[in-house]
Parts: C-alpha cells; sequence; structure tokens
C-alpha cells in the first residue's frame, strides 16, 4: 500500500492568515497542499490563480498540488507550472490532448495527473493510463466545497489501483473527514484532500491532521481484513 498523506486544501483557509496557517499545517504534519482552481466555466465558480499559487510556494515547505477545474488545461497548465506547481492535475475530457499534456507536465519536472468525476469509470483514463503519477477520484461533483461525500465515488479505486499500482497515488476529494476517510482508504485510496474537516473543525490544525491520518490507518487496516476474510 502506497504512503497515506493527508493533503490540506488552502483554498478553505483564512485568507488574511495563509502564511500563518501554511507554517501551522506543516508543523501539524500535513503532506502537501492540495489547491483548486475554477475558472466559472468548466464549473460555477471562480477561485485561485497563478499569483496565488506563487504566494503559496514563498512559503511552503512541502509539496503543492494544483487541481485544475477548467475549459482549457491545454492553455492554463503552463501558467502553474511557471507559477511552481509541483503536481498539476486536469479533467481529461477537458483537455484536447490528455495523453500529451500528462507528458508535458512531466517534462517540466512536475507530477502530472487526472481527476474523474464521480460517473466516470476507471475505464475513463483510457491511453492516459500510463501516464500517470496520481488520480484524483472525486467524490462530489467539482465546484463547490462543503458538498456531502458520495460513496458511489470510491467503487472505481480498486479498478484504478489495479490498472495503475501502487506507484500512483490515488486521491479522494469531496467530503472528507473522520467518518467518510476510512471508507477511501478501504478502497484503496492514499491520498486526502481534506477543506472544511481541517479549516472549520473548530481545533488546532496539530489535532485536527493526525485525527484524520489515523482515520485513514484505520480505513486501511478495514480494508486490508476484508482482502483476508
Amino acid at each position: 500500500m502506497p504512503e497515506i498523506k493527508i493533503a490540506a486544501n488552502i483554498m478553505d483557509c483564512d485568507l488574511s492568515r495563509i502564511a500563518e496557517q501554511v507554517g501551522q499545517l506543516q508543523e501539524a504534519g500535513a503532506d502537501l497542499f492540495h489547491m483548486d482552481i475554477m475558472d466559472g466555466h468548466y464549473v460555477p465558480a471562480f477561485v485561485g490563480g497563478p499569483r496565488m499559487l506563487g504566494a503559496i510556494k514563498s512559503v511552503a515547505a512541502i509539496p503543492v498540488d494544483v487541481h485544475l477545474m477548467v475549459s482549457n488545461p491545454d492553455r492554463a497548465v503552463g501558467w502553474f507550472l511557471d507559477a511552481g506547481a509541483d503536481i498539476v492535475i486536469f479533467h481529461p475530457e477537458a483537455a484536447d490532448d490528455a495523453p500529451g499534456l500528462l507528458r508535458r507536465i512531466r517534462k517540466a519536472g512536475a507530477g502530472a495527473g487526472v481527476a474523474l468525476r464521480p460517473e466516470m469509470g476507471a475505464d475513463s483514463l483510457g491511453a492516459v493510463a500510463g501516464e500517470l503519477d496520481c488520480i484524483i477520484a472525486m467524490t462530489v461533483e467539482p465546484g463547490r466545497s462543503g458538498q456531502s461525500f458520495m460513496p458511489s465515488g470510491c467503487g472505481k479505486i480498486p479498478a484504478l489501483r489495479q490498472l495503475c499500482g501502487d506507484d500512483v497515488d490515488i486521491y479522494v476529494d469531496g467530503g472528507m473527514n473522520v467518518e467518510t476517510i476510512p471508507v477511501a482508504a478501504a478502497h484503496g485510496a492514499n491520498v486526502f484532500a481534506i477543506a472544511s474537516a481541517i479549516f472549520r473543525a473548530g481545533r488546532p490544525f496539530n489535532d485536527v491532521i493526525p485525527q484524520l491520518r489515523n482515520a485513514a490507518l484505520a480505513g486501511v487496516r478495514a480494508g486490508t481484513t476484508d482482502k483476508r476474510a
């Protein structure tokens, strides 16, 4: 099983205290920062941009991934690579040439991935399967924080894991908290993009992050037990 990673969705942070909260999350044990980019076209909301990524990168000591929920990823990718993204993830159906775009990202030295909406199965990967460093299995519809977890979105994860192996990180994004993370982990996910359960928990990050990690590890153990049964 690949390493468990907690990805704090920085777009839910207090923007007036972003540098402070970046430092606190790192000290609490977050493994990476997850940054949603929304263009108001592919999804209704409009959030983020390369300048904000650059500001986060200037104070971050852990990797920053970028999830492009945009209609023109072939054009937008370059902006975020130039701003320092460590990992760039896009929706393959929005790209003109998804395999070529993945190769371009990797050639630039960043990790490359795709995001699959809840209704998209493992067969949606098609020709891109061999070009991936990571995949997001979305358990909400893209475009809005705070939605309810859709368990059906986890159904594709075992097939993704079998197809791509343990060298590819499989994220789950959407409605992640201490109750839902074990479900995703038991299916084979190892990276958990988390917004509300971190920033709206009302508790210090150094309490919240370990609790979320322990929930993921409990799910891994449950999944292992199920396979042995």
